[in-house]
């Protein structure tokens, strides 16, 4: 896959949130007249309504099974047999 092709695969599945933001930097910087781009400011991209988009179960405890790591001794047997 040529670097074009995974950019262009990525692009198409990205939110139109971040896609926004992107295009907007990208024509702040082409307007700029310096060749100095100017930097994104990090809380734009860090919104919590972007975070929740992406990562639905943040936040959410985790909870283990109180017998998560005991062995399973007829599970051993099985396998012997």
């Amino acid at each position: 896959m040529t670097v074009r092709e995974e950019l262009i695969r990525e692009i198409e599945q990205t939110s139109d949130d971040v896609l926004e933001l992107l295009l907007s930097f990208l024509r702040q910087a082409r307007l700029s007249n310096s060749k100095r781009f100017s930097a994104i400011e990090p809380a734009s991209i860090s919104s919590a309504g972007l975070t929740q988009k992406h990562y639905p179960l943040r936040g959410m405890p985790l909870v283990i099974a109180e017998d998560f790591d005991e062995p399973m001794s007829d599970l051993w047997d099985a396998l012997g047999k």
